[in-house]
């Protein structure tokens, strides 16, 4: 989620940042790689991979300055770990609840399920997928919603983004609570940050596979990456979590987004299909001051603010970044393990995106 930002850095990332032509992935070359990750990180030097050491080295000084929640900053250029500190006691090896990261790991299930046939396309509606959770008194326009409209948050319920997640926990059935809301846009037409049409998509995909989505996970897209994830959240009828509760550690969030900056391939296997990939990491809404940037199917996507890459992000409450420059062959991931309260809320991506990026010194 947002957190406190300048009133003018606010202004000029939003400005960029919506701009509705941005294709990260359009910027990405094909690049041969000589190794993959799936048993760990292979590291290297700032300078070998093409970064400025000491711009790195000021973001870490900035994180201790401006930053006290920040519990990890990697940095990954051109396969290799150039850059990796923790802070505030976390270990490596410790999983980290990324907290809405978890919708873009929900949304690259979908992608896999499509590619399975599990899923026939993204215009199936939740009339034909979950027919028998749909509620009698539902809204007439809610069967019509389709998959594309719940990737890309523009289902058209009535909903306040601004308590999304006290909304949705404080509900005894989230799946009831979603399908309840009246739908005041015409599908397809309004963005609208909505975390019960993320776990719709769970739901969804345990209907579609039968297989529990956390178990389809481990099997589909965590293993073949060498991923072995922490705890899932479970909602209160014990389903899998579509929108947040995933535990990663920081290692294994870069891993996901080099999946995606690889366009969903990994040492000869397509994890994700490339196509999918790409919509995903493309202007497909508008998205909202929610991540201060345009939306694809579960991921933010953006321009750099300095330097005016295309880029895209996965985005959790609390400052967790999995932030991905395909141009210049970077992922660079923030984490914060502690649930910060929201008037101490600090957001990492300035740091990125005024740091980090222009730290690349060879494009």
């Amino acid at each position: 989620m947002t957190a406190k930002l300048r009133p003018t850095l606010v202004l000029l990332l939003l400005a960029v940042a919506m701009l509705p032509a941005a294709s990260a992935a359009a910027q990405s070359t094909e690049i041969e790689r000589d190794y993959w990750p799936t048993d760990g990180w292979r590291t290297a030097s700032p300078a070998s991979q093409g970064m400025d050491a000491a711009l790195l080295d000021e973001a870490d000084r900035q994180v201790r300055a401006t930053l006290p929640d920040l519990s990890a900053l990697l940095v990954v250029r051109g396969g290799r770990l150039v850059f990796e500190r923790y802070y505030n006691g976390q270990d490596a090896d410790e999983p980290i609840n990324v907290r809405s990261i978890t919708k873009s790991v929900t949304g690259a299930l979908v992608g896999i399920a499509l590619a399975d046939g599990d899923l026939e396309n993204l215009d199936q509606t939740i009339g034909e997928l979950i027919p028998d959770r749909i509620l009698p008194d539902a809204d007439p326009l809610t069967p019509t919603i389709t998959l594309r409209h719940l990737l890309t948050m523009t289902s058209g319920w009535g909903w306040d983004i601004h308590s999304d997640y006290a909304t949705i926990i404080a509900s005894d059935d989230w799946v009831d609570l979603t399908l309840s809301l009246p739908v005041a846009y015409q599908p397809g037409t309004y963005y609208a940050y909505n975390t019960g049409g993320s776990h719709l998509l769970s739901v969804i995909l345990e209907e579609a596979t039968g297989q529990d989505p956390a178990d389809y996970a481990a099997e589909r897209l965590f293993a073949p990456l060498g991923i072995k994830p922490g705890d899932w959240q479970r909602s209160p009828q014990g389903e899998t979590v579509g929108g947040f509760g995933l535990e990663l550690t920081p290692r294994d969030m870069a891993k996901f987004g080099y999946l995606y900056l690889n366009h969903g391939e990994w040492d000869g296997e397509q994890i994700v299909p490339a196509d999918y990939v790409q919509a995903a990491t493309t202007y497909q809404s508008a998205g909202d001051s929610t991540g201060l940037a345009s939306y694809g199917y579960q991921w933010w996507v953006t321009v750099t603010y300095a330097a005016g890459y295309d880029a895209y992000f996965a985005l959790g409450y609390g400052g967790q970044f999995i932030y991905v420059v395909p141009a210049l062959d970077l992922v660079v991931v923030a984490a914060v393990a502690r649930r910060v309260p929201p008037e101490e809320l600090r957001s990492p991506r300035p740091l990125i995106e005024n740091l980090i990026v222009p730290a690349v010194i060879n494009p």
